[in-house]
């Protein structure tokens, strides 16, 4: 039985790539992004099951990731890859205050979620789940 995946900010970069390699070794993988239209993209090009848009700034983020989940008939690993960055030597207090949310709050609000899914699973002895983070959050 192939192992399942959900790939959170496969909308480009690491999380995209992530996904991509995944699906080359026999995953299945569930993609989330905030960009339907590159989510709907890489899903085209096949060996992606499913995707959820999901915004992790959003109050509703953790149901929808829990909504992927279901699409998807569980997970294996949750693999985090979403994040913002900008210079900002002006330290403007919108730019600041926009990557705390996605990168503080966001991430603390999906990985919860994907940990507390993993351990309510936990009852069956041989589920080996992975939680992995590429994440480059800076505070100030």
């Amino acid at each position: 039985m192939a192992k399942k995946a959900i790939v959170m900010g496969a909308t480009s970069g690491i999380g995209m790539e992530v996904a991509k390699l995944l699906a080359a070794k026999g995953w299945q993988v569930g993609i989330a992004g905030r960009r339907i239209e590159r989510l709907q993209a890489l899903i085209s090009q096949g060996g992606i099951t499913c995707y959820q848009q999901i915004d992790v700034t959003s109050p509703d983020a953790p149901a929808q990731l829990l909504e992927l989940i279901d699409k998807l008939g569980g997970m294996d690993l949750y693999f985090h890859s979403s994040g913002i960055g900008w210079q900002n030597n002006s330290l403007d207090i919108e730019k600041e205050m926009k990557t705390l949310e996605t990168n503080g709050l966001g991430f603390t609000r999906m990985v919860d979620t994907a940990f507390n899914w993993f351990a309510a699973q936990s009852s069956t002895p041989t589920n080996k789940s992975e939680l992995s983070v590429s994440e480059s959050t800076y505070f100030l």
